[in-house]
């Protein structure tokens, strides 16, 4: 979600823009988020803080993923909500570069002082993502002797799992029967 889409919601391009940086401490604005891939929806809070403007965001994101038994490629939705400080990068009275925030990995605001939340969203959604990830709770996935797909067909692979300890004497049994 850029800044720009919710300038556009909002109102005035460039009064809209600067006018929350301008603001003291403590001012903030509320949008509805509209789906743009992945967000499907959601919700988010810009406050002015002293190092620049905390980010409040509550979304619905859709994940793609590869379900990881059977391999087929589904999605699935996840809830996102995080809390970040967007450090601002020019001081709007004089117009001069600001100092570097502490932390080189922080979010910034853009030099033309928009804000643009879609990478946060994508970084919170990779940590909401499952390890995984299933088509279904009851997924069979794949046979791991002929690599059949068991959701849509069933084969007679001998699946039963062996014990180690076991090993030599299903090996004979194999030998013996052929």
């Amino acid at each position: 979600m850029l800044w720009s889409d919710l300038r556009r919601r909002s109102g005035s391009n460039a009064v809209q823009r600067w006018q929350l940086l301008l603001q003291e401490v403590g001012a903030s604005r509320r949008y509805d988020l509209e789906a743009e891939e992945p967000v499907h929806g959601g919700r988010v809070e810009l406050i002015r803080v002293p190092e620049g403007v905390l980010v409040r965001c509550e979304a619905d994101v859709l994940i793609e993923a590869q379900c990881s038994r059977c391999l087929v490629t589904f999605a699935y939705s996840v809830h996102v909500s995080f809390e970040e400080v967007y450090a601002q990068q020019v001081d709007l009275v004089h117009g001069h570069r600001l100092a570097e925030p502490d932390d080189p990995e922080s979010f910034r605001i853009g030099m033309n002082n928009t804000i643009d939340i879609r990478e946060a969203v994508r970084q919170y959604s990779e940590t909401a993502a499952e390890m995984r990830p299933l088509c279904r709770p009851d997924c069979p996935g794949l046979c791991p002797v002929c690599g059949t797909d068991l959701t849509m067909a069933s084969c007679q692979c001998e699946r039963r799992p062996v014990d180690p300890r076991w090993a030599a004497l299903f090996g004979l049994k194999h030998m013996t029967n052929g």
